[in-house]
């Protein structure tokens, strides 16, 4: 796959991103990130890589927002 391939595909998948609401979308979408960091870094595409990386950190910071949020309403905090 080219870096210009490699570029489309995590467009693709930070699209997804930018969408995904649920909880599970944003879980499938860090495993896609994650995926693609590996093929990335294996290809030499170091700054690809780099980019799906920070992507799927900043996906799961919002997670654990979102997870404890849901802890503070179930608990009557909110």
């Amino acid at each position: 796959m080219t870096k210009t391939e490699m570029d489309i595909r995590l467009t693709k998948i930070f699209s997804a991103a930018a969408i995904a609401q649920a909880a599970p979308d944003k879980r499938t979408v860090c495993k896609q990130l994650k995926q693609f960091d590996r093929e990335a870094r294996a290809r030499g595409f170091h700054a690809l890589a780099q980019e799906a990386c920070q992507m799927r950190w900043q996906l799961v910071a919002e997670l654990q927002r979102d997870r404890a949020v849901m802890g503070e309403v179930s608990h009557g905090h909110v």
